[in-house]
């Protein structure tokens, strides 16, 4: 809604962002939010984020498949197949990290990149995006600890 963020206010929703989703798929069994997008993010009033719009959120069973939910531009492949995983929330965050970074949506099934749209950010943040959005699950981070543990690293750089 207010277009296009500057790197540190992004990289300090990220980590917020990454937080959330240790706790989401630390629950037993892990639940997966499915449709995490900017317009389920909310900026509260002290600038922090709040994810809203639980509903396509569901238990992750193993073997279970499922109705495709949510933006095809933040929708990883596996999903689309009606098998997310957590893994699929990391894809979905780096689409939004993208976005808010670019101001645009990012290509539906591909591994984003801000470089190859002349955007320049630290190369920690591009490397980012890019290990959370490879289009195959074994080659993106490979859960939301490992994601929250980059995040927090980034953000200290800002201190």
């Amino acid at each position: 809604e207010s277009g296009v963020q500057d790197e540190k206010t992004v990289i300090v929703w990220a980590d917020e962002i990454a937080d959330i989703l240790v706790y989401l798929h630390g629950m037993n069994p892990p639940v997966i939010h499915r449709d995490l997008t900017p317009d389920n993010m909310i900026v509260n009033r002290e600038g922090g984020i709040t994810i809203v719009d639980l509903g396509a959120a569901n238990e992750f069973l193993g073997t279970v498949t499922g109705t495709v939910i949510g933006k095809n531009a933040y929708i990883p492949i596996e999903q689309f197949r009606g098998k997310a995983t957590p893994q699929s929330d990391i894809y979905a965050f780096g689409a939004t990290i993208y976005f808010l970074l670019s101001g645009k949506d990012p290509v539906p099934f591909s591994q984003s990149s801000l470089a190859d749209e002349g955007i320049s950010v630290s190369p920690l943040l591009e490397q980012l995006i890019k290990d959370c959005t490879a289009v195959e699950p074994q080659d993106r981070l490979k859960d939301a600890a490992a994601l929250s543990k980059r995040t927090k690293e980034m953000r200290n750089l800002l201190s």
